[in-house]
């Protein structure tokens, strides 16, 4: 990739994670206005609750961040967290996420770190991946257990609080003026 393109990408990926956390913020709000019963109920998703899952979430965060800044995959799950605990560690994210997105340059996106796979079918393989598709997984998960939690709300008839792109650009801009 030449220059204007890995900026073009960046600036891609700059977006869709600040689309995701205005996203999150605005499921965190609604998840925290739902019954304890609801909002804990085993489920047998991916997850037991919805709230497990939207910890998942952020523990997908620190995991792959911490991966890529140390090459290792050692940081404990994060589960059973609380719903104050869950914002709290919400807040330490965006905040994180908002840190990095800022300080990172468009040549950063190709650098390659690796690691040796810590769970699932590949454990113990050792891989090279880049930054750039890091974060593109990252994206996927999200938007992956956002959709879990769609689902989940749906078999309640609870209408989740999807946010579409034109949304969160209209209160981007918004913000700015």
């Amino acid at each position: 990739m030449d220059a204007q393109e890995l900026a073009g990408e960046l600036q891609a990926i700059r977006d869709v994670f600040a689309y995701n956390t205005f996203v999150r913020k605005r499921y965190l709000v609604f998840i925290g206005k739902l019954s304890k019963k609801s909002l804990t109920k085993d489920r047998g998703a991916s997850y037991p609750s919805i709230l497990d899952i939207f910890v998942h979430i952020l523990d997908n965060y620190k995991s792959w961040f911490y991966t890529y800044q140390t090459g290792r995959q050692d940081l404990p799950e994060i589960k059973g967290l609380s719903l104050g605990e869950a914002k709290k560690l919400e807040g330490e994210v965006d905040k994180f996420i908002y840190n990095f997105m800022r300080s990172l340059k468009p040549q950063f996106i190709d650098k390659k770190f690796s690691f040796t796979v810590s769970s699932g079918p590949e454990e113990g393989q050792f891989i090279t991946w880049n930054l750039k598709g890091m974060l593109w997984h990252m994206v996927e998960e999200e938007l992956q257990h956002r959709g879990e939690i769609n689902a989940l709300l749906w078999q309640e008839d609870i209408d989740p609080p999807v946010t579409s792109w034109w949304r969160w650009e209209r209160a981007t801009e918004n913000k700015r003026k």
